[in-house]
Parts: structure tokens; sequence; C-alpha cells
């Protein structure tokens, strides 16, 4: 324990004093990269005027606020879809619509209806948060052991007495973990909200110091978000550990998914929700408007040749930046997961890293690299290459030494052992942590677009919110929705062929 601690501040120091050798000797000499030394001064300056204060004041409020409001709704609607399967499946469907859809595409319609907000911004977040807290609170109560419905039956408890006394204790690691997941995603939508819609906050401050390209103020806060969300990260581990001793807290790292294609009866919630809004829709409403005028204001896009184009840019920032995470993170995290020395020297920092909050890192690399379509795809390879790392890394150590020795024994090549040992064990860990890392990577390839390139869908959104268009952002929305439904039913299938074919070349080999 002490060597992974003592390793876990010296591999960061060693980088930290590498960049300001570098800086100093010469070698990064770039007009946006200012060295450790001097980002360190522009905090202690923001910190001595109390801006730096008050932001991280403002973000850890917000975040607070949007991930209790997650934790107590997501529990309620997910122990409720567990204890009723039969339910389940006919809503399934429309919540992976819902939990697809990043929140920064509801700003304009939250804007519109509540204005620019602290409480606006509390709702989005929480919205982002929610879904965590329902697969999870939903995928533990459903694993209850049937036994212990058994038992509850014989002693003749209600359904609240067994939800209380059995369901609910036998669900609290996933739930644990399910909590842990919202409050960081409400720190990481919390920033992204506040970039958009209000000068407060961390996210405000980058923006501002992006916009006056002050990049060593720009730095300070990105650093000071990336300490955050390490802190929360290791404070929830710390809870965790706390609650629940004994029990490992990295378990499970993500929402309770499985690689199966929700059945389509699941959008019927979705589809009769949009059928009532249409009857009962005001047409003259500012901020909720019916579907039909949705369409028409996607079609008026259309026409003036705006809408494809800010499709095709979105989608290609948003495919290239994930199937880029997906070759580095894959290849690394297997690298790192062979290796005990490298696991034990990289690990933490990989850790540290993956905590950061991605939406601190897109100023920062729209302003290194410009803005640029390639700039976006880099941000978001960047972002999402951790989880996808590190759930590699975790599937490569899982596979048991034996395995390889007894490959080596029966004198199996290099590429053979790849092929029928390696590979289909590494198969299910990297393609968990793509899926993990899809719906980050849409709410990146937004973010790219309105701060970076100025194109793509998130540009039309900007201009939507800037023109009061309620019916376009909602189209926009629409868009969105069914892009991140369909990347999650892509990725599902594609898991599911992939790990059967895998399986059939290893029984073949």
């Amino acid at each position: 324990m002490r060597e992974r601690a003592l390793t876990a501040v010296l591999t960061p120091a060693v980088l930290i004093v590498a960049w300001q050798l570098s800086v100093w000797a010469g070698l990064l000499d770039f007009r946006y990269l200012p060295s450790p030394l001097d980002i360190a001064v522009s905090m202690g300056a923001q910190m001595g005027d109390g801006a730096l204060t008050a932001a991280v004041g403002h973000t850890l409020s917000v975040m607070a606020a949007a991930a209790a409001l997650a934790v107590v709704m997501g529990t309620a609607i997910g122990a409720a879809l567990g204890m009723a399967p039969g339910a389940r499946a006919w809503v399934e469907a429309s919540i992976d619509v819902f939990r697809t859809v990043p929140a920064i595409m509801l700003i304009p319609v939250a804007v519109l209806t509540f204005g620019p907000s602290t409480q606006t911004e509390v709702v989005l977040a929480g919205y982002a948060a929610l879904w965590p807290m329902v697969l999870n609170t939903a995928g533990a109560v459903t694993s209850v052991h049937p036994h212990q419905i058994d038992v509850a039956r014989t002693l003749h408890l209600g359904t609240f007495a067994t939800l209380r006394k059995i369901v609910l204790p036998a669900a609290a690691p996933v739930w644990l973990v399910g909590a842990r997941m919202s409050a960081i995603l409400a720190l990481l939508v919390t920033i992204v909200v506040e970039m958009v819609i209000t000068p407060k906050g961390l996210g405000g401050a980058l923006v501002q110091a992006l916009n006056a390209l002050d990049p060593a103020r720009m730095w300070a806060y990105a650093v000071v978000c990336g300490l955050i969300g390490i802190l929360v990260n290791l404070g929830l581990r710390a809870a965790y550990r706390f609650l629940l001793p004994g029990h490992p807290s990295t378990s499970v790292s993500a929402p309770v998914t499985r690689a199966s294609v929700p059945a389509l009866r699941g959008l019927l919630p979705l589809a009769v929700l949009l059928v009532l809004w249409q009857v009962w829709g005001q047409p003259t409403s500012l901020s909720l408007p019916p579907p039909a005028q949705w369409f028409s204001a996607l079609n008026d896009l259309f026409v003036d040749g705006s809408l494809a184009p800010a499709i095709g840019h979105t989608l290609t920032t948003y495919v290239s930046g994930l199937a880029l995470a997906a070759v580095v993170g894959g290849s690394v995290g297997a690298a790192i997961g062979a290796s005990q020395h490298v696991n034990r020297a990289l690990s933490p920092t990989l850790d540290f890293l993956a905590a950061i909050p991605g939406a601190a890192l897109v100023p920062v690399l729209v302003l290194l690299l410009g803005p640029n379509l390639a700039s976006g795809i880099v941000a978001v390879a960047t972002v999402v290459t951790w989880p996808i790392m590190l759930s590699t890394a975790a599937a490569r150590r899982a596979i048991p030494p034996v395995r390889l020795d007894m490959s080596r024994t029966i004198g199996l090549s290099p590429r053979r052992r790849w092929c029928s040992i390696v590979l289909p064990s590494l198969a299910p860990g990297t393609l968990l942590g793509v899926r993990v890392a899809s719906s980050v990577a849409l709410i990146i390839a937004l973010l790219t677009d309105i701060f970076g390139s100025g194109a793509g869908i998130g540009r039309l959104l900007i201009v939507s919110q800037q023109h009061f268009d309620a019916a376009a952002a909602w189209g926009l929305l629409l868009v969105v929705g069914c892009i991140g439904y369909l990347s999650n039913v892509a990725l599902a299938a594609a898991t599911r062929v992939f790990s059967a074919g895998i399986r059939q070349v290893a029984s073949a080999g």
C-alpha cells in the first residue's frame, strides 16, 4: 500500500519536473503551453483575488445538489424497474434513448424555460447523473437471488418491507458504485454547462481564459478541475470502503449493462409521450413546441444546406475520436496489463488521469491544436481513451498465467497465442470500455463543435439558443438522441457478434 502511494506521487512529480525542464531548455516552446511554474503562479494569483475560491465553491455546490437529486430519484426509479422486470422490458429502450442524449443538447431548451440560472445547472447535471443510478439500481435489484425473495414471501413481508430488508441491502454494493459514478458524471456535466451558459464556476472561468487567450490562467483552472475530480474520486472510494469493508471497491466500474440490443417495444413509452405532446402541445409555446414543429425546423435547416454538413462533421469527430481511443486505449491497456512492473508504475497515475473531468481539457486542446476538425478528434480521443485503457488493462491482468504457460508448453506461436487466448480475453473488457466511453465521446464532440471548429450540431444548437428557436433546439436534440441510441445499439450488437466470433476462433484454434 505504501509502495503504491509513493508511486502515485512519484510518477506525476517526475513528469512535472520533466515538463518544466523541457520548457527551460526550449524543447517545448509553444505559445499556448506554459510551464508548470507559470501555471502555479497564475493559480496563486487567482487564489489571491478570490476568483478561484468562488469558482470552486459554485461548481461543487451545483455538483453536490445534482448528485443528491440523481441519487434519490435514480434509486426510486431503478428499484421500481428492478422489482418489475416485465415493466422494465417495456421501457428499457426508451431509457436508452434518454440516457444517450447529452445534457449539453438540453441547454437551449432549459435556458429558454428556466433562464441561465443555478437551478438550470442543477437540473441539467442531475439529468445526466440520473441514468447511472437508474441502471445500476435496477440491475442490482434484478440480480438479487430468488431464494432471498422466497424467504421474504415465506415471512409474509410486504413489497416495501421486502425492498427495505432484503433487496436494498443485497443490492448495496452495485448501488454504491452507481452513486459514485453519478457524482463523477455530475461534476463533468456541471463544468460543461458552466462553459456554455454562465460565467460562474470552473467551466465559466475556463471559457473566459480561453477567450482572453490567457493560457496560464486556463491551464490553472484545468489543473484545479483535475484535482477536484481526483479528490472526489478518492473520497467516494474511501466512502465505499468504509461502508462496505472488505468488498472490492472497483469490482464494477460501469453501469450494469448487457451486450444485448433492447427490444423495440421498449420505445413505446417514448412514442406515446411524443404523440401526447403533439396532441396537447401549444404551437405558440416559446420553450415546448409540439414535435411537428421540430421536424419543420429540421426541414428548414436541411433545405438551407446547414443540417447535413453539421451532422457529418459531428459524426466524423465522434466516430473518428472514439475509434482512435479504442486503438490507443486497447493497445496501451494490453501492454500495461501484461507487465506487473509497468502496471505498478503507471496504474495510480492512469487512475488519476481518468478522474480528470474531460470537459476541462477541451479548451486546452483547442488552444494548443487550433479550432479545426483534427483538434476535435484528438480531444475526443484524449478524453475517452482512459476508460478503454483501464478496462483493457484489467481484462489483461485477469488472464490466468497458467493458460499462457500452457500455450507456450504446447508450442503455440505468439500469433496463435494472441488469437486463441489473449484476444478472446481482452475483447469483452475493451468493448465494455468503448460502450462506457461512447456517451462521453458524444459530449466532447459537441463541445468541440462549440468551442473549436465552430461547425457541427453543437454550433447549430448554440445558434438556435441565440435565436430563441426552441423548435430547432428540440429537433437537433432528437437527431443527437437518435445518434446516441443507434450508436449504443450498434456497439451492443458488435459486442455480441465479435465475442461470438472470437469464441469460434478460439475453439477452432
